[in-house]
C-alpha cells in the first residue's frame, strides 16, 4: 500500500507561514489540540514548528519573557532540514522513518517541493493494526521448507472453508526457520486448526476473532 491512501490531504491540514508569530502559531497549536505544525510559503514546503522545541528553547535559552519571546517570528524556530517522502511511497518504508526519528508525521511533497499533505504515526499504526488486529482468527505456523509448505498451508486452508485475508513471511535467525503469520476468515474456524494439524504444520500463536465461538 501506498502513503497517498493513508495521507491526510493539504486542503485538510492547518498551515503556518514563516511571518506567523509563535504566539499565533501555539494558539493554533492549542486550539486544535496538536503537537506541530507544517510551515508553508503558499503550498511551498519551508519546515515544521514543534511545540515541545519551542518551549523547551524559552526556558532554556530565552532572555526574553513570555510575551516578548511570542512575538517572534515562527523561522526563529522552525525546523526546516525535514525529510519529506512522496505519495507513492510504500508504507512500510515510512513506518521505518518513524522507528528511526521522532517526529509526529511526514511531510509528503511532489517534484516541485509542493506539500501535498502529511502521514501520521497514527495513520501507520491503524493500518498495522488492520493486518494484525482482532477482528479475524489468525495463528502462526513455523517451518523450514517455505516455498513448498506455503502451497501447502494455502491449499489445506482453503479445502478446510477458510479465507486468507492476510499472510506475511518472516524469516527468523534460527538455521532458516520462517515464522508465516496467517489472519483468515472462517465459519469453521477450529476445522482449519484441526486439518492443518494433520498435516504436521507447527501451529503457534492461535488468537480467535472476537465473538468468535471457540
Amino acid at each position: 500500500m501506498r502513503v497517498k491512501a493513508i495521507m491526510i490531504p493539504f486542503k485538510e491540514l492547518t498551515c503556518i507561514n514563516l511571518k506567523d508569530t509563535l504566539e499565533r502559531a501555539m494558539k493554533i497549536i492549542d486550539e486544535n489540540n496538536l503537537l506541530s505544525l507544517p510551515v508553508v510559503d503558499g503550498k511551498q514546503f519551508i519546515g515544521v514548528l514543534s511545540k515541545q522545541y519551542t518551549y523547551e528553547y524559552y526556558f532554556k535559552n530565552s532572555s526574553e519573557n513570555k510575551e516578548e519571546f511570542l512575538k517572534n517570528s515562527v523561522s526563529l524556530l522552525m525546523k526546516d532540514k525535514m525529510e519529506t517522502v512522496s505519495e507513492d511511497m510504500r508504507i512500510e518504508d515510512v513506518a521505518a522513518l518513524f522507528i528511526t526519528s521522532k517526529v509526529r508525521f511526514i511531510p509528503i511533497t511532489n517534484h516541485l517541493g509542493e506539500l501535498i499533505g502529511i502521514v501520521t504515526q497514527q495513520a501507520v499504526f491503524k493500518q498495522y493494526q488492520k493486518m494484525f488486529g482482532h477482528k479475524h482468527n489468525s495463528f502462526v505456523i513455523y517451518t523450514y521448507d517455505y516455498r513448498g509448505a506455503g502451497a501447502r498451508i494455502m491449499e489445506t486452508i482453503a479445502k478446510a472453508g477458510g479465507d486468507i485475508r492476510n499472510m506475511m513471511a518472516f524469516h527468523t535467525d534460527v538455521m532458516d526457520l520462517v515464522e508465516i503469520f496467517f489472519r483468515i476468515d472462517s465459519k469453521d474456524f477450529n476445522k482449519v486448526l484441526k486439518a492443518l494439524e494433520k498435516q504436521k504444520f507447527d501451529i503457534r500463536d492461535v488468537k480467535y476473532a472476537e465473538n468468535i465461538d471457540k
